[in-house]
């Protein structure tokens, strides 16, 4: 067998392999978002126009980032710690209303899609992310690492599992970074999670070499936020929404539950703030009932919230 052949059938036992054990480790979550229109690759006024998703050309690994690179980090990292909201305070929330509109495009997702494979990697590491680069590669993702600890103080573990060794890639794990300086103000030091990288098949990478959502590494399903006092916040539980009703934004209404106003700040507010280009929930459809799918996608600079 030559050496492209052999190289090939290598990639292809390898993705077989880890689409098994990441199998293993999953918890039902409702219909997959990659083969249900439930996690939109654009919005509605734009459909069947699909996001650029072709392969970006990998600077050679261990090259330093340029003057240029190390900017857009440190821009799409942002401050360890960001400034208070009063809407990211659920105590200090008063009335039915959930809160301002929504930004029609979340730049910090935007910028941090928009990462090389050297300032994504550098902002993991300005972060102070424990993590690994799996340099062999991962089918479908563009840049993978497994993260094997806290995020900025939150740890972000699969429901039924106690480890953290989760995989991903480097631009999703960023959006977390930012998205646990949120959750560290509302005390938050832990989510569980359904899933986050959910291997495409193998065919289906040979026709997409570079795959979206969870198939690429870039959405998890949160379904449970722990606070540091031990109270747990569920999804299914707290949640109180109703179906394809507004979740945020002035015309949202919420319940006065504080399980139910707190669930709500969390998803209302990584919207607003712009961590995410796609914000999923229970108000979505049935799918979503249980968790939250937050997804960073490439090539786009809309915001989708539902």
């Amino acid at each position: 067998m030559g050496r492209e052949p052999l190289k090939r059938a290598c990639g292809l036992l390898a993705a077989w392999l880890l689409r098994g054990s990441v199998a293993l480790a999953q918890v039902d979550a409702g219909a997959s978002d990659t083969e249900t229109p439930s996690a939109p690759l654009v919005p509605p006024t734009d459909a069947g126009v699909l996001p650029t998703t072709d392969t970006p050309e990998a600077p050679p690994p261990d090259e330093e980032p340029s003057p240029e690179e190390i900017t857009a980090a440190d821009e799409a990292l942002g401050p360890d710690a960001e400034p208070p909201d009063p809407i990211a305070t659920e105590a200090l929330r008063t009335g039915s209303t959930e809160g301002p509109a929504l930004p029609t495009s979340p730049r910090i997702a935007v910028e941090i899609a928009a990462l090389s494979d050297r300032a994504c990697l550098r902002a993991l590491a300005r972060a102070r992310v424990p993590f690994t680069r799996i340099r062999a590669g991962v089918p479908g993702i563009v840049t993978p690492v497994r993260v094997t600890g806290p995020i900025r103080g939150v740890r972000y573990v699969a429901s039924g599992t106690r480890g953290v060794g989760e995989v991903m890639d480097c631009r999703l794990g960023v959006a977390l970074a930012r998205f646990s300086t949120l959750l560290r103000r509302l005390r938050v030091r832990e989510v569980r999670h359904y899933s986050i990288f959910r291997p495409a098949s193998a065919a289906q990478v040979a026709r997409r070499p570079v795959q979206i959502r969870h198939a690429g590494g870039l959405a998890v399903d949160a379904a449970t936020f722990v606070r540091d006092d031990g109270v747990r916040f569920e999804v299914l539980r707290d949640y109180h929404g109703r179906r394809r009703r507004a979740p945020c934004g002035p015309s949202a209404r919420v319940p006065t539950l504080p399980a139910a106003r707190f669930l709500r700040t969390v998803e209302c507010e990584a919207a607003r703030r712009g961590y995410f280009n796609v914000i999923l929930g229970p108000t979505h459809n049935r799918e979503h009932r249980n968790h939250f799918h937050l997804e960073v996608t490439r090539g786009v600079s809309w915001l989708f919230v539902r």
